[in-house]
Parts: structure tokens; C-alpha cells; sequence
């Protein structure tokens, strides 16, 4: 197994910086979008977002230089034999995922309001006996504390 020379690499990506001549602000982090779900907000809003966005559409408006529109519109008409059933494959698909996936969060979200509702239940019945264990010790210390006067 080779060993990692972390130095060497760190050097290399300095040199290829300088050579490329950027600049510090020009290497930010800030500038790469990251969202941890579709819409960078709680798994909920990410199964919004499958549900209603599995739809692709296989063919957009072309603009620009008529030339160019006409044989784009040539070329689509020519191959919509083999884009089409595959658009609809991979839509059919998205659909069938986000029905899974909206079924499996509503599922989840039933269970544990179902168990939440157990152990309130069993909680009230837990906060009942302890409330009479505490009654009947308080009895008993009253007791105890008479019979050693």
C-alpha cells in the first residue's frame, strides 16, 4: 500500500493555483449550492418536493437562430421513436418512487403518533400510582412518626 504524501499534494494544488493565477476570492465555498434535502428544509418539505416535481418534461421551447430552431425541431421529430419511451419509463418510475416514498412517511408519522399516544397513556397511569405510592408513604411516615412520640 502506497503512503499518502499530504504535503506533496497540498504543494501541487498551490502550484496549480498560481499558475491558473486565481486569487483567494476567487476560491470560495460559498459559491457551490449545498442543500441537505431538494429544497434544503426538513425531510417533510422533501417529500413535497418528489411529489410534486417527479414529472420530466422530454421536450422544452427552443429559441434563437430560426436555422438552428428548425433542424433542433427536425432532429426532436426524427428521434422521438427512442426519446419518448424512455422519458415515459423514467416519469412512470418517479411517480411509482415519490407514492412509495410519501407512503412510507406517512406511515412512519402514524406509527409514532401511535406510540407518542401509548406512552402518554401509559405516563398519565405511571403519574396516577406514583401520586397514591406518595400518598400512602406520607400515611405511613405520619404513622411511624405518631407511634415514636
Amino acid at each position: 500500500m502506497d503512503n499518502i504524501n499530504i504535503e506533496q499534494i497540498m504543494a501541487d494544488i498551490k502550484r496549480d493555483i498560481k499558475e491558473k493565477g486565481l486569487t483567494p476570492d476567487m476560491l470560495s465555498f460559498e459559491d457551490i449550492p449545498y442543500k441537505k434535502t431538494a429544497q434544503g428544509g426538513s425531510p417533510a418539505e422533501a417529500v413535497d418536493y418528489v411529489t410534486s416535481h417527479y414529472y420530466v418534461q422530454p421536450y422544452q421551447e427552443f429559441t434563437g437562430n430560426p436555422v438552428k430552431v428548425f433542424f433542433k425541431k427536425a432532429l426532436r421529430k426524427v428521434m422521438r421513436f427512442y426519446v419518448d419511451p424512455i422519458v415515459m419509463e423514467q416519469n412512470d418510475f418517479n411517480a411509482n418512487t415519490a407514492i412509495a416514498i410519501k407512503a412510507i412517511s406517512e406511515d412512519k408519522s402514524k406509527d409514532m403518533n401511535n406510540r407518542v399516544e401509548t406512552l402518554e397513556i401509559v405516563n398519565r397511569e405511571l403519574a396516577k400510582r406514583l401520586e397514591k405510592l406518595e400518598r400512602e408513604n406520607a400515611e405511613l411516615r405520619s404513622i411511624i412518626t405518631k407511634e415514636q412520640a
